[in-house]
Protein backbone atom coordinates (compact mmCIF):
# COMPACT_ATOMS: atom_id res chain seq x y z
CA UNK A 1 0.00 0.00 0.00
CA UNK A 2 1.06 3.54 -0.83
CA UNK A 3 2.27 5.87 1.97
CA UNK A 4 -0.06 8.55 2.58
CA UNK A 5 2.19 11.23 5.13
CA UNK A 6 1.65 14.56 5.19
CA UNK A 7 4.36 17.29 6.86
CA UNK A 8 3.26 21.14 7.82
CA UNK A 9 5.16 24.29 7.55
CA UNK A 10 4.23 26.55 10.75
CA UNK A 11 4.66 29.52 9.60
CA UNK A 12 3.79 31.36 13.01
CA UNK A 13 6.59 29.13 15.39
CA UNK A 14 8.60 29.06 11.90
CA UNK A 15 8.84 25.28 11.89
CA UNK A 16 8.32 21.73 10.45
CA UNK A 17 6.17 19.48 12.02
CA UNK A 18 4.90 15.85 10.88
CA UNK A 19 1.47 15.95 10.41
CA UNK A 20 -1.02 13.91 12.71
CA UNK A 21 -4.31 13.95 12.09
CA UNK A 22 -6.47 16.51 8.37
CA UNK A 23 -9.89 16.71 9.32
CA UNK A 24 -11.06 17.89 5.83
CA UNK A 25 -15.22 17.96 7.20
CA UNK A 26 -14.18 20.58 9.84
CA UNK A 27 -10.45 22.06 8.14
CA UNK A 28 -8.62 20.99 10.94
CA UNK A 29 -4.72 20.17 10.69
CA UNK A 30 -3.09 18.15 14.11
CA UNK A 31 0.35 18.45 14.29
CA UNK A 32 2.23 15.83 16.29
CA UNK A 33 4.72 18.08 18.38
CA UNK A 34 5.91 15.39 20.50
CA UNK A 35 4.48 15.42 23.77
CA UNK A 36 2.38 17.56 22.42
CA UNK A 37 -0.31 18.05 19.51
CA UNK A 38 -0.77 21.65 18.03
CA UNK A 39 -4.46 21.67 15.85
CA UNK A 40 -5.66 24.58 14.00
CA UNK A 41 -7.48 25.40 11.23
CA UNK A 42 -5.73 24.35 7.61
CA UNK A 43 -5.14 27.80 6.84
CA UNK A 44 -2.37 28.38 9.65
CA UNK A 45 -0.37 25.77 8.13
CA UNK A 46 1.27 25.11 4.33
CA UNK A 47 0.47 21.42 3.67
CA UNK A 48 3.33 19.25 1.87
CA UNK A 49 3.02 15.98 0.83
CA UNK A 50 5.25 12.86 0.94
CA UNK A 51 6.06 11.65 -2.80
CA UNK A 52 6.77 8.19 -2.15
CA UNK A 53 10.41 8.05 -2.90
CA UNK A 54 13.33 8.59 -0.71
CA UNK A 55 16.78 10.06 -1.66
CA UNK A 56 20.07 8.33 -1.40
CA UNK A 57 20.48 8.61 1.72
CA UNK A 58 17.25 7.38 2.53
CA UNK A 59 15.57 10.42 3.39
CA UNK A 60 11.57 10.88 2.56
CA UNK A 61 11.35 13.09 -0.38
CA UNK A 62 8.41 15.93 -0.02
CA UNK A 63 6.91 17.98 -2.14
CA UNK A 64 9.02 21.45 -1.19
CA UNK A 65 12.41 20.00 -0.47
CA UNK A 66 15.55 21.28 -2.04
CA UNK A 67 17.18 18.48 -3.39
CA UNK A 68 20.74 18.53 -5.05
CA UNK A 69 20.67 16.36 -8.40
CA UNK A 70 23.31 14.71 -10.42
CA UNK A 71 23.18 12.65 -13.54
CA UNK A 72 23.96 8.97 -13.15
CA UNK A 73 27.28 9.99 -15.39
CA UNK A 74 27.98 12.33 -12.82
CA UNK A 75 28.75 15.38 -15.02
CA UNK A 76 25.52 17.11 -14.87
CA UNK A 77 24.81 18.78 -11.33
CA UNK A 78 21.93 21.29 -9.97
CA UNK A 79 20.23 22.38 -6.95
CA UNK A 80 16.00 22.36 -7.29
CA UNK A 81 13.17 22.18 -5.16
CA UNK A 82 10.33 19.65 -5.60
CA UNK A 83 6.81 20.99 -6.53
CA UNK A 84 3.35 19.51 -7.52
CA UNK A 85 2.62 19.74 -11.40
CA UNK A 86 -1.32 19.90 -11.39
CA UNK A 87 -1.40 19.42 -15.22
CA UNK A 88 0.40 16.17 -14.75
CA UNK A 89 -0.66 15.35 -11.66
CA UNK A 90 2.81 14.23 -10.47
CA UNK A 91 5.48 15.31 -8.37
CA UNK A 92 8.41 17.38 -10.41
CA UNK A 93 11.41 19.38 -9.95
CA UNK A 94 11.15 22.89 -10.62
CA UNK A 95 13.22 23.25 -14.00
CA UNK A 96 12.32 25.18 -17.26
CA UNK A 97 8.60 24.68 -17.81
CA UNK A 98 9.47 22.80 -20.97
CA UNK A 99 11.60 20.18 -19.85
CA UNK A 100 10.64 16.53 -18.44
CA UNK A 101 10.98 17.19 -14.95
CA UNK A 102 9.55 14.01 -13.61
CA UNK A 103 10.72 13.69 -9.95
CA UNK A 104 9.59 9.49 -10.59
CA UNK A 105 11.00 9.29 -14.19
CA UNK A 106 13.77 11.16 -13.12
CA UNK A 107 15.08 8.68 -10.14
CA UNK A 108 13.95 5.49 -11.99
CA UNK A 109 16.40 6.27 -14.79
CA UNK A 110 19.48 6.25 -12.28
CA UNK A 111 19.78 9.80 -11.19
CA UNK A 112 20.97 10.59 -7.66
CA UNK A 113 19.13 12.84 -5.43
CA UNK A 114 19.94 13.84 -2.16
CA UNK A 115 17.55 16.30 0.05
CA UNK A 116 19.54 18.97 0.90
CA UNK A 117 16.96 21.18 3.19
CA UNK A 118 13.62 22.94 2.18
CA UNK A 119 11.90 25.92 0.92
CA UNK A 120 10.93 27.35 4.44
CA UNK A 121 13.61 26.61 6.57
CA UNK A 122 16.52 26.68 4.07
CA UNK A 123 15.20 29.34 1.41
CA UNK A 124 18.08 28.89 -1.33
CA UNK A 125 17.56 30.62 -4.52
CA UNK A 126 16.80 27.91 -6.85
Amino acid sequence: MRAIRFRAWDAVQEKMLPVEKIDFRNDVISLDEGDNSESDSSEMFILMQFTGLRDKNGIDIYEGDIVHLSSKDGLKERVTHVIWKEFRASFALKFSPYANNDLFHYVQNGNVVEVVGNIYEDPIPV
